[in-house]
């Protein structure tokens, strides 16, 4: 594998510069190490790091599940997380979270290795995905949504929101759902010029349908839309403020 610029997150002085030793070991440059949310994002824009080593349980109010999803918002590269935790409350959160890969610690250079090389054989692939010809087309203000073997016609203006559900995305109308086989970025792309925002990593919502916003959340129909930090300046700035 080719070297990597690599940010550590890390509250832990001594595992820090142990993970750092270990990485350059293994040939990978380390661009930074941040004990916090808010450094980890400043060295992201700074450095633009090709893979991040993020530990659960890191300084601040923010933790590293939290500090993955803006991560996530903002830049592309893939998240392994690293923890001393293996409970299945653990779990399931980091689950949650586009990580692509978890470490328990205590852990060696060869764990650290296969981490890495798992975790940017999944990334290469997910942009080879988004790279391929997607399954929906848009003609006069109509979409074409291909679920199973039909190529089936929605009217844009129809759309609520679409949910991202793994590999997939849900298209949901007031009346119906339609399951597609495409990635969040592709939809943003195909429907921000339809007055379409993304609100969340796993939301793209419709504004005209939007009924209110209180605080992280809005609503449409009678379905609750999480807002994320990174998604609200943005929401805010596209709708017609008095």
């Amino acid at each position: 594998m080719s070297s990597l610029k690599v940010l550590i997150v890390e509250d832990d002085p001594m595992i820090a510069e142990s993970l750092q030793d270990i990485l350059e070991l293994l040939n990978h440059s380390v661009v930074g190490i941040a004990d916090n949310a808010d450094t980890a994002i400043e060295m992201c824009n700074e450095h633009d790091p090709e893979l991040a080593l993020l530990d659960i349980q890191i300084a601040g109010d923010i933790d590293g599940i939290e500090l993955a999803e803006l991560l996530t918002d903002q830049f592309d590269f893939p998240i392994i997380f690293s923890s001393a935790f293996a409970d299945e409350r653990t779990l399931a959160r980091a689950k949650k979270r586009k990580s692509f890969g978890y470490l328990v610690k205590p852990y060696g250079a060869k764990d650290v290795n296969a981490a890495i090389e798992v975790a940017m054989s999944a990334f290469d692939r997910l942009k080879e995905a988004e790279d391929k010809p997607q399954l929906t087309k848009i003609v006069d203000d109509y979409i074409f949504l291909k679920v199973d073997s039909r190529l089936i016609k929605v009217k844009i203006n129809d759309l609520l929101y679409v949910e991202a559900k793994g590999d997939y995305a849900l298209f949901k109308t007031a009346e119906k759902g339609y399951i597609v086989h495409s990635t969040m970025k592709r939809v943003q792309e195909r429907l921000e010029e339809y007055n379409f925002v993304k609100v969340h990593r796993s939301y793209v919502v419709n504004l005209s349908k939007i009924i209110d916003i209180e605080e992280s959340n809005l609503l449409i129909e009678n379905k609750v839309i999480p807002i994320s930090r990174a998604n609200k300046e943005n929401l805010i700035k596209k709708l017609n403020l008095l």
